[in-house]
């Protein structure tokens, strides 16, 4: 790995409060997309992972784009799920998180080994659909492993909206992941 430019760090450290301090500042106003789709009356287990998904997605593609670090996705990953855990702490399906963000750091890695791929202008934006889509997929799967059972009944009983989670979750990293390739050249 090559070393980080100065602006690289400060690029790092930026994306990475973000990621790590939204969900206690939304919280701490009362913003969490989970109270805004309860408030609208369209509240789903999971729901705000089409939010969070895209969002953290964009901003990592961003970091990947500018560091060429694949480390970006699973050291902010864990951070972030770190951040959840005590936000949300007796959420273990959080987790769900981090390993999204380890399977995109490893597809990131070997975007970087083949560097022909990078540069067709389609793997990078379906880098971000994919750890958004993932993002959403993984906290469905940790929260059927370590989620309550009520929440468990509800995701099992439509189990199509969970799939639509995942799929909008996906289509918004990607469209994100495309805005963000644009910003980038």
């Amino acid at each position: 790995m090559s070393r980080m430019r100065r602006d690289d760090i400060i690029w790092t450290i930026v994306i990475t409060l973000i990621a790590v301090t939204i969900n206690p500042i939304l919280k701490s106003i009362g913003l969490l997309p989970a109270d805004v789709f309860r408030g609208l009356g369209v509240f789903y287990p999971g729901l705000p992972q089409i939010v969070f998904g895209p969002l953290m997605a964009f901003l990592l593609l961003l970091l990947f784009m500018k560091t060429g670090q694949p480390m970006v996705f699973p050291v902010i990953g864990l951070l972030r799920a770190f951040s959840l855990s005590f936000v949300f702490p007796a959420n273990l399906e959080h987790s769900g998180t981090l390993l999204a963000a380890i399977v995109a750091g490893g597809v990131a890695a070997m975007l970087l080994k083949n560097g022909e791929r990078a540069r067709s202008g389609v793997w990078l934006p379906a880098l971000a659909g994919l750890y958004a889509g993932l993002y959403a997929a993984c906290n469905y799967l940790t929260t059927l492993v370590f989620g309550p059972a009520a929440q468990n009944a509800v995701i099992l009983d439509s189990p199509f909206k969970a799939a639509g989670v995942a799929i909008g979750s996906l289509v918004l990293g990607t469209v994100l992941g495309l805005i963000a390739c644009r910003l980038m050249r």
